[in-house]
């Protein structure tokens, strides 16, 4: 069974995407219709993401992430998620919450996590942009400031060196 994402998470990104450009009505007008408590294909949110990185740009699209996680932390804390800890301690099971039977190739794992400090990898379909912004909003969303985000990619794999105070 291929992978599913909550309704609520797919609007809070993707409808912010698509808001932001008028070349995708038809997504927008899909994202509109979506109910929070329902689950939509991850197929589909990995496809639209991929489509609106490419006509918005990777600062529009970190931006946007990092506004959407922000507002989408309530969610998050519902989940149990209510700290950095929490989020960043482990960061694929708030993700396996968010999107159920989630492809192994799209997990994104925390390999090391420290109080100020944390390091992710993933082999994921989304665009770095989006993954960055995201992890940047919910950082802020719980007070903290990032000072240092690096990204290196090593065949596949992409990871992410985080620091906030």
């Amino acid at each position: 069974m291929s992978g599913e994402i909550q309704g609520a998470w797919f609007k809070a990104i993707l409808g912010s995407m698509t808001a932001a450009s008028s070349r995708f009505p038809q997504h927008q007008q899909r994202i509109n219709s979506m109910r929070d408590d329902t689950w939509y294909a991850w197929e589909d949110y990995v496809h639209m993401t991929g489509e609106l990185q490419a006509a918005l740009g990777d600062r529009a699209v970190e931006a946007i992430a990092q506004r959407s996680a922000m507002r989408t932390l309530p969610l998050a804390r519902a989940l149990g998620f209510d700290s950095v800890e929490k989020v960043f301690g482990n960061f694929d099971a708030l993700l396996r919450g968010m999107v159920r039977n989630l492809p192994h190739a799209d997990s994104t794992r925390t390999v090391s996590f420290m109080p100020l400090a944390a390091e992710l990898e993933t082999q994921s379909r989304l665009p770095t942009p989006l993954l960055l912004g995201t992890f940047r909003g919910l950082l802020m969303g719980f007070g903290k400031i990032v000072t240092e985000a690096k990204v290196s990619t090593r065949g596949g794999t992409r990871r992410f060196s985080l620091r906030w105070m």
